[in-house]
């Protein structure tokens, strides 16, 4: 990557985020709506016919599969065992909540998993690691692991929206990194996370019941 495209990369990302940081939202579904817009649509077509280059170079492909189910494997092992860890002696429940209603009712607890998370977790994945960090490596390499673990943490901090139902997925930034890279291929890192977040969520309804 040249460098003027690397600075038209980086100025695009910067512009990106404060609109979308100043753009009002009203309730969840909305935000999930500006989310995949900021996050999916703009990157796509900035992608697309500012830097001519297709969905299969920021991960929208299957990629390298043995390393994407390795790296992903390890990843749902580590990830695991830190939150079961957090859960258990760090009384992690009292900071971290999920809805109330599908804490009683299997079918708002699905509903929940399949039609909200999995949505975030493909939205950040898209943005962050396929569409920032491949794009961002070929001029950073194994760097822009990090850099899109820290423009992520920008845009928590320069909005104010931290908030403990985020902690799943700023723990597993820098792991789901090391699977897009890896794998080349944001699919795994969805599915290690999404399966991350199930066993989550689960494990808090059962302990809360």
């Amino acid at each position: 990557m040249k460098t003027k495209e690397f600075s038209i990369v980086l100025f695009f990302i910067i512009v990106l985020l404060i609109v979308y940081g100043i753009f009002p939202v009203k309730n969840v579904f909305q935000q999930i709506i500006v989310m995949a817009t900021f996050f999916g649509v703009i990157p796509i077509i900035f992608n697309k016919f500012i830097l001519k280059k297709e969905l299969s170079d920021v991960g929208f492909k299957l990629g390298d599969w043995k390393q994407g189910l390795i790296w992903g494997g390890i990843s749902i092992v580590m990830v695991g065992a830190f939150f079961l860890s957090i859960i258990y002696f760090f009384n992690f429940l009292k900071y971290y909540t999920i809805p109330f209603s599908i804490i009683h009712n299997y079918k708002n607890f699905l509903f929940y998993e399949f039609v909200l998370v999995i949505p975030v977790i493909f939205i950040y994945d898209f943005f962050f690691r396929g569409f920032i960090m491949l794009t961002l490596q070929n001029k950073l390499a194994y760097w822009a692991i990090i850099a899109q673990i820290l423009i992520f943490l920008i845009l928590i901090a320069a909005t104010k929206s931290f908030a403990w139902a985020l902690t799943p997925y700023l723990i597993s930034a820098p792991l789901a990194g090391v699977v897009v890279y890896k794998s080349r291929s944001i699919f795994y890192s969805t599915v290690f996370q999404f399966i991350i977040l199930l066993i989550l969520d689960a494990n808090v309804v059962r302990l809360v019941k």
